[in-house]
C-alpha cells in the first residue's frame, strides 16, 4: 500500500495539519467502519458478543505481540496504562524501593505512591536521565516511560535494564509513546512488565490497551484485577468457584470495552500491513526530519518537541493556522505519523522558526 493510499484511510478537518498524535492518534477510516458495524448489530441485539466482540480483544492479543515480537500468552488486555501497573505494584511488599523518574507520568507514578502510603513501599524519585545509576541492591523495581510524553527525551533502556539485572531489580516499561517506532524486541528479554495503550501512536480506540509479562515473572505477580475474562476458557463459567485462572498472561484481563477493541483488531492488522510496506519507518523519518529543522536532537520514537518563549502564544498562532499540536511543560510537541506528509512538516517548521529559542539553535 502507498503512503498515499495510507493517508486517504484518514478524515482530518479539512485543511488542518493534524501532529497532535501524541495527545490522540486519528482513527483509519476501516477502524471507524468496523465500529460503526458492531454498534449497529448492538442497537439491533443480532449479535453474538462472544464470536464478534470478545473474539475481537483475543484477536487483538495475537497482533500486538507480532508487532512487538513476543508470543500471545505474554499478553494480557488492559483499558489502562494504571490498570496495567497494578500487578506489579501488588507484588511489592513493605520497604521495597522503587526507583521512578521525575515528573513521571502519573499513571505509572500514583499507584506506586499509593503503595508508599498505604503499605510502606518506599519510591525514590531521581533525574531522568540517572535511572539507571540510581539502582542499587536496594531496589526491588525501576518503574518509567520509556518515551516521555511530555516533550519525547527517551530513557536510557539498556542502561537500565543492565543495572537491574546486576541487582537483581525488576523493570516496568510503559511504552505508550514509543511503540510502534521504537525497536523494542531486543530489550523484551530483560523487561519484566511493559504496558502500552493503544489510543495514541497505534491509532486504536481509547479503551485498547496492552500488557507484556514476561513468562517467567506471570506466577509472581498477583492478579488483581481477577475477573470473569481472566479464566481458562469461557466455558468455565460465569458464577462460582473453584478459582480456574488462565495459566498465562490472559490472567491478567480485564473485562473488555467491546467496541474499543473491535476498533483496536482493525488498527493493529492496518499497522502490521503498514510497517511491513516501509510506512512507519517513513512516517518514523518525518519526525527526524523535523526534530532536525528545529534544531532538537533525533527522536527514538516519533514525538518530538521544542521551547519557545511564549507557548501560550505559539499554540493560538498553531490553532489559527490549523494546525493541532500540544504545549505540555511550555514546549510545544508534535508528533508525526502515517496520516503526514513532508510538506506539512515544511509549513509547521516555517510557523515555529521564529518562535523557537534554545541552546540547540544555529
Amino acid at each position: 500500500m502507498t503512503t498515499a493510499a495510507i493517508r486517504a484511510l484518514f478524515r482530518p478537518e479539512p485543511g488542518s495539519i493534524y501532529l497532535d498524535t501524541a495527545t490522540y492518534g486519528l482513527l483509519p477510516a476501516p477502524t471507524v467502519a468496523a465500529m460503526q458495524r458492531a454498534l449497529l448489530r448492538w442497537q439491533a441485539g443480532s449479535a453474538d458478543f462472544i464470536a464478534e466482540w470478545e473474539r475481537a480483544g483475543d484477536e487483538s492479543r495475537a497482533l500486538f505481540a507480532r508487532l512487538i515480537g513476543v508470543g500471545e500468552d505474554e499478553i494480557a488486555l488492559v483499558p489502562t496504562v494504571s490498570v496495567g501497573v497494578g500487578p506489579m505494584v501488588a507484588s511489592l511488599a513493605p520497604g521495597d524501593e522503587v526507583v521512578v523518574p521525575d515528573a513521571e507520568f502519573t499513571s505509572v507514578l500514583f499507584p506506586l505512591l499509593v503503595a508508599a502510603e498505604s503499605r510502606g513501599v518506599i519510591v525514590r524519585q531521581v533525574p531522568f536521565a540517572g535511572v539507571a545509576g540510581a539502582i542499587t541492591g536496594r531496589t526491588r523495581l525501576a518503574a518509567f516511560s520509556l518515551v516521555q510524553s511530555q516533550g519525547g527525551r527517551t530513557a536510557d533502556l539498556a542502561g537500565i535494564c543492565q543495572a537491574a539485572r546486576q541487582h537483581g531489580a525488576r523493570v516496568l516499561v510503559d511504552a505508550t509513546h514509543a511503540i510502534p517506532f521504537y525497536p523494542i524486541a531486543d530489550f523484551l528479554p530483560a523487561i519484566d512488565v511493559l504496558v502500552c495503550h493503544g489510543y495514541k501512536h497505534l491509532l486504536c480506540p481509547r479503551g485498547a490497551g496492552f500488557l507484556y509479562v514476561r513468562r517467567d515473572v506471570q506466577d509472581a505477580l498477583p492478579p488483581v484485577h481477577a475477573n470473569w475474562r481472566s479464566v481458562a476458557t469461557f466455558d468455565t463459567g460465569s458464577y462460582g468457584g473453584p478459582l480456574a485462572l488462565a495459566p498465562d498472561a490472559r490472567r491478567f484481563d480485564v473485562s473488555l470495552d467491546w467496541l474499543a477493541w473491535v476498533g483496536a483488531r482493525q488498527s493493529l492488522a492496518l499497522l502490521l500491513e503498514w510497517r511491513a510496506a516501509g510506512a512507519l519507518a517513513a512516517a518514523h523519518q518525518l519526525a527526524r526530519d523535523l526534530a532536525h529543522q528545529l534544531g532538537e536532537p533525533p527522536p527514538a520514537a516519533s514525538v518530538v518537541s521544542c521551547p519557545v518563549a511564549d507557548a501560550e502564544t505559539v499554540m493560538t498562532m498553531l490553532k489559527r493556522a490549523g494546525i493541532r499540536a500540544g504545549a505540555p511543560a511550555g514546549r510545544i510537541r508534535l508528533a508525526p505519523h502515517v496520516y503526514n506528509t513532508a510538506a506539512e512538516i515544511g509549513r509547521v517548521v516555517s510557523l515555529l522558526e521564529p518562535f523557537v529559542v534554545g541552546e540547540n539553535r544555529a
